[in-house]
């Protein structure tokens, strides 16, 4: 499975030749990526294929040890061989759209760039991320151009009008990390990573390189405005303003989803601030994608998976959430199997289910009837399977019940809101993913705090509209939630009066 949303923030890009007589090839990579190596490139210049593919497979075997992705420099061949997560190219190599068109939508691709012409090209034409440099002569590599510099890279940054991840390269070490991250933030455009050869392969120590490198990145990352947002305090107050985003933002939030629940998804993505669309005509899915703010996909109806697929894929061009709900996906072999086409041709950024749904898709024992939940409920399991799947994913996790539990692959965060009555209504599950669809459209700078938004308004709303004096059952409650809804997100310091949220470590 393809991991697609990446932290760049210390990107190894591998060189044989640096490694110390004491040390094996390796024995560095293990090293770098205990002491917190993010990302790893294998590059081999000079390496038959037969062997170039045997050292990938040892390397692919640590990196997902440490749920870290591979990238391949420049051989698609060898990327394709061992189901690497992506491939970086360069001006002279393969032509991203050709390498688009032969790996698909689910494989990272970076390229390098020297010049604002070639990042406006490579972003124009699909890239998950550039490489900018060489900053400094290096050398790694021979006959490069003149290096750009911290101002150089910096003009490279104030010319991107569509901004993607960056990573620079090119003599960067511990000693000018910090310059080179604070020095080139335009104030609102920054680096988000440095790739790094020398200062880790031919460090004595890799995992100490890495610790220190690590400290000084996000210390600079810090000083240039970006925050780490782990606590229950953090995970608050983002929701509480990103209910305002989506006042402010109005965005579009395009439905495939249960003709059962056509009606409340709707009328619940009106309540908290966005504008519903429910489309599954396949001839407006490029046109919509272009003024969409997320796209929701929901397994309860699954007539045309095709349809669902191809509006996924047009909204990760456009740069969308993609939020997928799915429904009963442990019921029959054609729902395993349609799950597993999601999964692998689509790049989701979250996935949200109940019990049986999450625990079904780890193999830890969940099992869907229908569109209930059936499963074991211990705390360690749930865990377990959203932080697993996270980063076998690459995406958001959400899982509803009792206790919902939310994971990007590192945080955790348990939600401890909701009443008894939201499961007795038909398709609370699928408003729940309307609403996350919501958050993440108008809050792309954190994607797991907007599913732990969604989730909270959702299941704060459930507790003051079952407390409303007419509400006697599900079916009064039905109204009073949305009318709660729309309450909550007009007034959201309530879901910092109601919030019980506990983080998981």
């Amino acid at each position: 499975m393809a991991i697609k949303r990446v932290d760049y923030s210390l990107y190894l890009v591998t060189d044989r030749s640096l490694v110390p007589e004491t040390k094996t090839f390796l024995g560095q990579i293990e090293r770098a990526l205990e002491g917190g190596v993010t990302l790893v490139q294998l590059r081999e210049k000079d390496t038959e294929t037969g062997a170039f593919i045997d050292f990938a497979f040892k390397v692919k075997a640590l990196t997902r040890k440490f749920g870290v992705p591979l990238i391949i420099n420049d051989r698609l061949d060898v990327a394709q061989a061992v189901d690497a997560e992506g491939v970086h190219i360069g001006q002279d190599d393969m032509p991203l759209t050709t390498a688009r068109q032969i790996l698909g939508t689910t494989k990272i691709i970076g390229v390098s760039c020297n010049t604002e012409e070639e990042a406006a090209i490579a972003i124009r034409d699909g890239a998950d991320y550039l490489g900018i440099g060489a900053v400094w002569f290096t050398s790694t590599k021979k006959n490069i151009k003149e290096p750009l510099g911290i101002q150089g890279v910096r003009r490279i940054l104030e010319s991107m009008q569509h901004p993607i991840p960056t990573v620079a390269i090119g003599g960067i070490s511990a000693k000018n990390a910090c310059e080179l991250l604070e020095g080139s933030s335009t104030g609102e455009i920054h680096i988000d990573g440095l790739a790094i050869v020398s200062a880790i392969m031919a460090a004595e120590d890799p995992k100490a390189a890495c610790e220190e490198l690590l400290k000084l990145i996000r210390h600079s990352l810090s000083k240039v405005g970006v925050k780490a947002y782990n606590t229950v305090d953090d995970a608050i107050q983002f929701a509480v303003q990103a209910a305002k985003n989506i006042k402010d933002k109005t965005p579009m939030v395009h439905h495939i989803t249960n003709y059962v629940v056509i009606n409340d998804n709707a009328n619940a993505t009106l309540a908290v601030g966005a504008s519903p669309i429910m489309s599954t005509n396949r001839q407006e899915m490029e046109e919509l994608a272009a003024v969409n703010g997320a796209m929701l996909l929901n397994m309860g109806t699954l007539n045309d998976v095709d349809a669902m697929i191809s509006a996924a894929q047009a909204n990760s061009r456009h740069g969308n959430p993609v939020v997928l709900d799915p429904v009963g996906c442990g019921a029959t072999a054609f729902r395993r199997e349609t799950l597993k086409r999601f999964l692998d041709e689509c790049k989701l950024t979250v996935v949200k289910g109940n019990a049986g749904e999450i625990l079904s898709m780890a193999g830890l024992g969940g099992r869907s009837r229908g569109v209930d939940s059936v499963g074991n409920n211990e705390e360690q399991l749930m865990v377990d399977a959203v932080r697993t799947l996270a980063k076998q994913n690459n995406c958001v996790i959400g899982l509803t019940g009792p206790t919902d539990y939310i994971s990007d692959g590192g945080r955790v965060f348990a939600i401890e809101n909701g009443d008894a009555l939201l499961p007795l209504i038909t398709g609370s599950g699928c408003m729940v993913s309307s609403v996350v669809a919501c958050f993440a459209a108008a809050n792309r700078d954190d994607y797991l705090l907007a599913t732990v938004a969604g989730i909270l308004t959702v299941t704060v709303a459930s507790e003051i509209a079952a407390s409303r004096e007419y509400v006697n059952g599900p079916g009064t409650f039905r109204g009073a939630l949305i009318d709660e809804l729309h309450n909550v997100t007009n007034t959201p310091e309530l879901l910092a009066q109601y919030a019980r949220i506990r983080t998981i470590q």
